[in-house]
């Protein structure tokens, strides 16, 4: 099988098609595959290093304000459905697979209008754009929650799986506390901003160490994102930290691990730090990015909230509510252990297999 894979401008576009892609590798024979990302996109960096092929085209963000970025984004979205029509002949895919992000758009145009299947794979509960506007046109649409299911075009083909997790992890929870070097028995809260790191919870976390510091039951394990991480261990240069209890580190390089050993998480509410607070059962504090296309953060966490696997504070509410949200989590082993059961009950452990399946399925209806 041949199959073209785009999907970019973020990781939350990137990493699921790669999972994606590592799934096939291991249930499709023989598998030819091409990933077609955005030119200075983040793709660029990642997807050689899965030693996947990939070729670039131009395309920008549409929904920017300014006639000129507009303007500027209706231009390289027509020469990339031209870059994109010349890729996909040459190629010749049996499908083409996109999992959202504005490259994705050229790519699944120029499969529609060749004739190629075309598979969408969308990690929020309110689609981006570009997903939106393929999907009634798309072989099938994959979607991770059922409310998802009202926010397409009536009649778009949609079947609900989870967003795609590969837990590569066997050890138990002591042990990656162990290897980490932090205290077995405390209740620990994973704090991040995404990759990038976000002031707001940095600043938060600064203010709210002290506090933290006074509870010898509780832990933190705290990334804050390689530009902040200055600013921060300077903040807390007065304050005795216990390696043991708190950890402070700019990246977390073995997130699976970080997730393991922990008891709570702290963060923004991107589809893929959802999909890995279900696999590992993880209850959630989400502080939602105001800065995000249409607020689809916000409806993540409320869908989260709805089936009572966390909780959510809004970023302008932060300063005054956070520390309250977070003790009444840290402080209740019942209420954790409720949420923990509503996160997993979200987990589907079949979800990369099930959507290689929809995938075949698709090739094979149509023919190919």
């Amino acid at each position: 099988m041949k199959v073209v894979v785009t999907g970019g401008g973020s990781g939350g576009h990137i990493y699921p098609a790669l999972a994606i892609i590592d799934a096939m590798k291991r249930r499709v024979t023989p598998l030819e595959v091409l990933y077609v990302g955005a030119k200075q996109g983040l793709e660029q960096d990642v997807v050689p290093r899965h030693q996947v092929k990939l070729v670039t085209i131009h395309s920008k963000a549409l929904l920017v304000s300014g006639y000129v970025s507009k303007m500027s984004g209706v231009l390289a979205a027509i020469r990339g459905l031209w870059e994109a029509m010349r890729i996909l002949r040459r190629f010749r895919p049996d499908v083409v697979v996109g999992t959202g992000g504005y490259v994705c758009g050229p790519v699944g145009l120029a499969a529609v209008l060749l004739g190629i299947p075309l598979v969408l794979q969308e990690q929020n509960v309110w689609p981006g754009y570009t997903n939106r506007k393929l999907a009634s046109r798309a072989d099938s649409v994959l979607v991770p929650y059922e409310e998802s299911r009202n926010n397409f075009p009536p009649h778009t083909k949609i079947r609900v799986v989870n967003n795609p997790v590969s837990i590569r992890l066997t050890e138990s929870r002591d042990v990656a506390r162990q290897q980490l070097g932090v205290d077995p028995g405390i209740t620990m809260l994973l704090a991040t901003g995404g990759s990038q790191g976000a002031a707001a919870l940095n600043h938060f976390l600064i203010s709210w160490l002290p506090r933290l510091i006074e509870h010898p039951e509780w832990g933190l394990l705290w990334m804050t994102g390689k530009r902040y991480y200055p600013m921060v261990m300077q903040s807390l240069s007065g304050l005795d930290i216990d390696p043991k209890r708190i950890q402070v580190v700019e990246y977390f390089y073995e997130i699976q691990r970080y997730l393991l050993a922990s008891d709570v998480f702290l963060g923004r509410a991107g589809a893929m730090s959802l999909a890995d607070c279900i696999a590992f059962g993880l209850p959630a504090i989400l502080v939602p990015s105001p800065n995000v296309s249409e607020d689809h953060q916000t409806r993540n966490a409320e869908v989260f909230m709805s089936r009572g696997a966390g909780d959510m504070v809004p970023e302008s509410q932060l300063m005054d509510r956070g520390a309250e949200t977070i003790e009444r989590v840290l402080k209740s082993q019942d209420l954790r252990q409720r949420m923990a059961q509503s996160a997993r009950a979200l987990y589907n452990p079949n979800a990369e297999s099930e959507i290689v399946e929809e995938i075949v399925k698709v090739v094979k209806g149509r023919g190919v």
